[in-house]
């Protein structure tokens, strides 16, 4: 075996050591033959990005390995995913088209013309927005040139997963495809969310090649977001926002009823979709604690039997009929339910709807109506136009205060959300200042 710059380097430093450290010096030799290794097993990056297509030898090997039943991680009880919580990006791993990875070039993902549409549902859950569903429940997909086999076959494995317990398919690119997922090894771990238009990345780079996150980035492309977003999550998880830095909150945000659906299912701990307990951490600490003391968050395993059930029952697979968990209760249903109302950005930057006068127009609103879900960049539009006594929004058009009412507005605002319509609701509420409004 060749040996790189590296790894010659440490052989002349430990060679000029006396001869009594010689098992020393093999020891150390060989961590930093691992090391080195352990870093480039998965991908090249000195090889030109291009596309390529799985092959049979790819899958093929993971059904060997599986046969010896040689596990896929080296220590799964003890995978390490901070990868996947870039504090440049969306919810850590979450792609936007209005501020990509400065490293990817995505001119000819998304052409100009479905380029509003794309923005309008790119922050929406899936379920809520039938356009960003894969047609049929196929998704095309290449995986870049830069993957080594290794690499490549844990690609195939995440792949496998959906196709034995899904009725998803990801089918190598047809000539004839326009919309399909490029799978490379960028800067960490992200996805854009559903089906987006044209060539849309997943990145699997360094620390995001486990089979866990592999599938949870790969469940993003299929249309979902985290299980810790959901409307209800704070009757299942305390979030410790001391050990969160404050221009992260964000991060923690909360997605309103009407642009998510549960599909039937309670809040899931064991979600692979599901934040782990550290994330965002700035001092180490955990930032998210189940209520429930016994059970753990973020394992990146696998399919929970729920995330099996939502993606079945998403794509209207065949198998989609037995729910996992039990029946919701009433009250839950009731408010999965809810009307989208129609309402519009005032140009004074309040939410302005035909509610003139300050009243709730639902029953549920003190119950769903709280600082947080009505401050929340995903439910701030629906819940002050249907519940303005509730969110105490009843604004009038000629409020003259110009300020910012979150710390990070301006660097949403610096990102393009000001003028992007899903967002110009809550961005106009709480970012007047930073969207340069008054």
């Amino acid at each position: 075996m060749a040996l790189s710059t590296f790894q010659i380097i440490v052989v002349q430093l430990v060679s000029h050591q006396i001869d009594s450290n010689f098992f020393f010096k093999f020891i150390l030799l060989i961590i930093c033959i691992n090391f080195n290794e352990a870093n480039n097993q998965f991908f090249d990056k000195s090889i030109p990005d291009a596309e390529t297509l799985l092959t049979q030898a790819d899958f093929h090997r993971v059904t060997q390995r599986q046969k010896r039943q040689q596990p896929t991680d080296t220590n799964p009880n003890n995978i390490n995913d901070s990868a996947m919580y870039n504090k440049e990006r969306f919810e850590g791993d979450i792609l936007t088209a209005v501020n990509p990875a400065a490293s990817l070039p995505l001119k000819n993902t998304v052409n100009e013309d479905s380029a509003v549409k794309t923005q309008d549902g790119l922050q929406r859950n899936a379920v809520r927005q039938s356009y960003l569903k894969w047609p049929r429940a196929r998704i095309p997909y290449t995986v870049s040139s830069q993957y080594t086999s290794y690499g490549r076959e844990r690609i195939a494995e995440a792949i496998d997963e959906y196709h034995k317990k899904t009725c998803v398919e990801w089918t190598p690119k047809a000539a004839n495809d326009i919309d399909y997922v490029h799978i490379l090894p960028d800067d960490g771990c992200y996805s854009l969310v559903g089906k987006v238009g044209g060539k849309q990345p997943v990145s699997l780079g360094e620390g995001c090649m486990t089979i866990g996150i592999v599938i949870h980035e790969l469940m993003h492309s299929v249309g979902f977001f985290h299980e810790q977003s959901r409307t209800d999550r704070d009757d299942y998880v305390n979030i410790l926002w001391d050990n969160i830095d404050p221009t992260l909150r964000d991060q923690f945000d909360k997605y309103s009823q009407n642009m998510i659906d549960y599909l039937g299912t309670r809040y899931d701990y064991s979600s692979v979709m599901h934040y782990g307990p550290l994330a965002f951490s700035k001092n180490g600490k955990p930032t998210i604690e189940p209520k429930e003391k016994s059970v753990t968050i973020g394992q990146r395993l696998g399919f929970s039997p729920t995330d099996l059930y939502k993606v079945n029952k998403l794509y209207n697979c065949p198998n989609s009929n037995t729910n996992p968990q039990q029946q919701q209760t009433s009250q839950q249903q009731k408010q999965q339910q809810l009307p989208v109302p129609i309402s519009v950005v005032s140009t004074s930057g309040s939410i302005a709807s035909s509610n003139s006068k300050c009243i709730d127009l639902l029953n549920e609103c003190p119950y769903i109506a709280n600082k947080d879900t009505c401050n929340s960049m995903f439910s701030s539009s629906f819940l002050q136009a249907n519940c303005p006594k509730s969110c105490n929004s009843c604004h009038s058009n000629n409020n003259t205060d110009c300020n910012d009412n979150k710390d990070w507005c301006s660097r949403w605002a610096g990102s393009g959300m000001c003028d992007l319509y899903i967002f110009q609701s809550y961005m106009l509420s709480n970012c007047q200042m930073s969207c340069g409004v008054c």
